[in-house]
């Protein structure tokens, strides 16, 4: 129970990141941060008894989350939205893998650039299904007849924080997830796009 996740939001009430029970009882106890949601259960001791928070603000707080998105696979496959760039179907995670648009083997002498130079990057990676990473294999897509229904991109902005569905409902954070949070459903697999 104290390893519970809670959800942290700042002085403005945006998510910041997610913590403990037993750091948010911590908090609330040295009068760092406020309850905002709690539920009916309770964190007792000899002397006090203290509703678990699901929700808290730490009061002087009022920064928010760095604004750059590190470049990592994860990232590709959230900028994109967990869907595949192939087939246009959302899929779980682990459903997912990233793609090289030009692949390793015609890198060099496609773009006259060495593997270091753009090779692994926003602008040449994107988010595919296992079946239609497997499929395109060393081909380009022009090859294929496929075609990506935008040009990759560095993202400006990405949630800070990746959370499902089901617990952002089931622990009462869903009001507080329109800003700096991704919602990302685990349970459904092919699931049309556009819907989380």
């Amino acid at each position: 129970m104290l390893n519970t996740e809670v959800l942290v939001l700042n002085s403005g009430f945006i998510p910041i990141r997610l913590t403990s029970v037993k750091e948010a009882v911590c908090l609330l106890m040295s009068e760092k941060a406020i309850p905002v949601v709690e539920e009916d259960r309770y964190v007792r001791s000899p002397s006090l008894a203290i509703r678990i928070p699901s929700v808290i603000s730490i009061t002087n707080y009022s920064s928010l989350p760095r604004k750059r998105v590190a470049f990592s696979k994860l990232n590709v496959i959230y900028r994109d939205d967990m869907v595949c760039q192939y087939c246009g179907k959302r899929f779980t995670i682990r459903d997912l893998t990233v793609d090289h648009i030009i692949p390793r083997s015609r890198w060099e002498s496609l773009t006259g650039r060495s593997m270091r130079d753009g090779f692994s990057s926003w602008k040449n990676l994107v988010c595919a299904c296992r079946w239609c990473n497997s499929m395109k294999g060393n081909k380009l897509i022009s090859e294929i007849g496929w075609f990506l229904p935008r040009e990759p991109y560095e993202p400006e902005y990405m949630p800070h924080i990746v959370i499902t569905l089901e617990k952002a409902q089931k622990r009462g954070w869903l009001p507080f997830c329109s800003f700096n949070v991704k919602l990302i459903d685990m349970i459904s697999s092919n699931t049309p796009a556009g819907i989380i």
